[in-house]
């Protein structure tokens, strides 16, 4: 209780740090509500439904933070989405739990309750670390290390909960039992455990938005000479990642292409919301913020910046060495992940990514185009552009001809460079 406290004190804007004292007053309350076994008239089915209610909650709530952590991924209610409908689904399922919890009449909890309390906890404790997991490597270096911190403590806190809901179906263990006390100690100590473990996390801020889209500096006054259209995905057949890259950078670093306002100037402050002067693209009516861009490429990081002097842009290095920007090709699904994560998070993002043909070594070419399509739906529904670049050559003509559908070919120049 104390652990989540501090840490809505330390954050109280933060959704983490809410769900957080959402959860350990839960806690606070299974525990509560066990240990006042002796010093209580209430029944034992009462006291059951208290206790399974309030740690099934507390269980969901942490369920419910893996969304958000170390990645925030939306969750949706109005539309619904995968999320949203999970969240619900697993809220409804720990009260409908709890409701019917009971107790036999020897021991605290029948053997029903247990099993299927027992149940919840193995299933969500499964999911969330699957989704932890999933996560982690789209994560900055600390947001991956707290991934770790946070994955303990829920680990350790799931263990003491399917303890708890085993042992307390045993009459030698049980409130009364010859080992009650001792399963008392263990849960008070775990639980405090599993609390500082996620504590350290939220009061360090580190259960945020890494990854968020993120602004160029502008260093041109000019217009843009390519126009990109929201919600668009663009094919572009090139031999090299030149003009496509040009056509993103371009947009990224001046002003847009049918900017109506002749009086933009080129910033030197990346610091627009204290800023104080008259702002052309904060008063813009067509985009509610300045383009922001992410790259998927198979050139190095290091030489993308320094050859088209990006500072602030994240760039993701397909390869199969480990390393903070870097994504194995194979992992596909983790690659998307990261994709439409940013273009649901942006509000004039633009995203690049040349490399088509470096996933097919690693991936199918069906696999590929359907991660290409979860891509151009995800630019569809959003307010993000799509760049992608590949060589046409590298695919037969069908698998061209796949990858033209629902989207707008540019073939430059060949001379372009």
């Amino acid at each position: 209780m104390a652990a989540g406290l501090l840490s809505y004190a330390r954050s109280p804007r933060s959704l983490a740090a809410k769900l957080f004292l959402l959860a350990m007053i839960g806690t606070f309350t299974a525990t509560v509500t066990g240990g006042a076994y002796d010093s209580t008239d209430l029944s034992n089915t009462v006291l059951a439904k208290w206790v399974v209610t309030s740690s099934l909650l507390a269980l969901s709530l942490l369920f419910e933070l893996t969304l958000i952590f170390p990645i925030d991924h939306p969750i949706g209610f109005r539309p619904p989405n995968a999320r949203g409908v999970a969240v619900a689904a697993m809220t409804i399922s720990a009260v409908a739990i709890g409701l019917s919890a009971d107790a036999s009449p020897t021991d605290w909890l029948n053997g029903r309750t247990s099993a299927l309390m027992t149940g919840y906890f193995a299933f969500a404790t499964i999911a969330s670390t699957v989704l932890l997991l999933r996560s982690r490597p789209l994560a900055n270096e600390a947001g991956r290390r707290s991934a770790t911190v946070f994955l303990a403590g829920l680990l350790i806190f799931a263990t003491i909960g399917i303890m708890a809901s085993l042992r307390l179906a045993d009459p030698e263990t049980g409130p009364e039992g010859t080992y009650g006390n001792a399963l008392g100690i263990i849960v008070l100590v775990g639980v405090a455990l599993a609390g500082i473990l996620f504590m350290g996390p939220i009061v360090r801020d580190r259960i945020s938005k890494p990854g968020s889209p993120v602004a160029e500096r502008m260093t041109s006054s000019s217009k843009s000479k390519f126009k990109l259209e929201h919600r668009r995905v663009y094919l572009v057949e090139e031999a090299k990642p030149v003009y496509s890259m040009r056509m993103f950078t371009d947009i990224l670093k001046g002003r847009c292409f049918d900017c109506e306002n002749d009086e933009s100037f080129a910033c030197e402050s990346l610091e627009c919301n204290s800023c104080k002067l008259p702002c052309p693209c904060r008063e813009c009516t067509k985009s509610k913020k300045r383009t922001q861009g992410l790259i998927v490429t198979r050139n190095y990081p290091k030489d993308i910046r320094e050859k088209y002097f990006l500072q602030t842009t994240p760039v993701v290095w397909l390869s199969t060495v480990a390393g903070k920007d870097s994504t194995d090709p194979a992992k596909l699904n983790v690659l998307s992940d990261h994709l439409v994560n940013f273009m649901e998070k942006s509000n004039n993002g633009v995203v690049y990514v040349d490399g088509l043909e470096y996933l097919t070594t690693s991936n199918d070419f069906p696999r590929v185009l359907k991660a290409v399509d979860r891509w151009t739906e995800t630019a569809m529904i959003s307010s993000s552009s799509l760049i992608l670049s590949f060589d046409p050559r590298a695919f037969d003509l069908k698998e061209v001809a796949l990858l033209e559908r629902n989207r707008e070919v540019v073939r430059p120049d060949v001379g372009a460079k």
